[in-house]
């Protein structure tokens, strides 16, 4: 898929990993870029930013309705839609004794999310015979993370839609990229920690990228039609340790987990 002269919806591009994605995007030539959000004032800010390529939308990516008018509205004002970024997603804490009701939340933004675009845009890029899906998922979609079972449950969920649609509708002209971050300098990264000290120790002691980084990422992972985008250094190879011997990788984890290094 080139980027030149494609239309683009990215959701979650208010802010973080999203705006930055948007940004390049049309830096890289897109002739026509959908910020999506929640949040429709600041999408809005970030259309304006990027100029009049942009249009600002506000869609709840958790409702397949709001996913299928948020389609519409791109198609309206630029005629198709050549490049999904499903990038909207939300932290879930807890363990296997997490309440339902998180369990249902991460599992609705986090893996149907994609599902809904999916079932919004595939049907007309599989006519058309080119589409690209990109899904900002994080690399616990292929490792694991601490504390937050029903958000590593949906995004190993997520990895696993991507990779049959790579599969099932590759041939047909349709890319999937999975976008495995780590921590990233973002919003959702400093909500997840409990104070401005604690959020200073991690960039100290954890590659912490910026979102430029990584959208400079996910758009090589677009044009280059790769499945797996990782974008921090090591989670390649622990993606490969866990492949070769899940056990030494669970031990390996547990060692982490605990205070210790494997």
């Amino acid at each position: 898929m080139r980027i030149e002269g494609s239309v683009a919806v990215v959701t979650g591009a208010a802010s973080g990993i999203g705006k930055a994605i948007a940004e390049q995007l049309a830096l890289a030539g897109a002739r026509g870029v959908v910020v999506s959000d929640l949040d429709a004032e600041g999408a809005e800010k970030v259309a304006a930013g990027i100029g009049s390529a942009a249009l600002a939308v506000q869609a709840d990516v958790g409702e397949e309705a709001s996913v299928q008018a948020l389609v519409a509205r791109a198609r309206e004002r630029f005629g198709q839609v050549d490049i999904f970024v499903s990038n909207a997603g939300l932290t879930v804490t807890g363990s296997y004794d997490a309440p339902d009701e998180d369990w249902k939340r991460a599992m609705i933004v986090n893996m149907m999310s994609h599902v809904y675009a999916a079932r919004a845009v595939l049907p007309a890029m599989l006519e058309a015979g080119r589409g690209h899906l990109v899904q900002t998922i994080a690399a616990c979609g292929v490792l694991t993370a601490f504390g937050a079972a029903p958000y590593v449950v949906a995004k190993q969920g997520a990895v696993a839609f991507a990779e049959y649609l790579a599969v099932e509708y590759g041939d047909r002209g349709i890319g999937v990229s999975c976008l495995l971050p780590q921590a990233v300098n973002t919003p959702m990264l400093a909500a997840s920690v409990s104070s401005n000290e604690q959020l200073a120790q991690l960039k100290k002691n954890s590659e912490v990228l910026e979102p430029e980084d990584v959208a400079r990422a996910a758009l090589a992972g677009i044009e280059e039609n790769r499945l797996h985008v990782f974008t921090h250094k090591g989670s390649a190879e622990s993606f490969r340790q866990r492949a070769a011997d899940a056990d030494v990788w669970a031990a390996q984890m547990r060692a982490i987990r605990h205070g210790g290094r494997p």
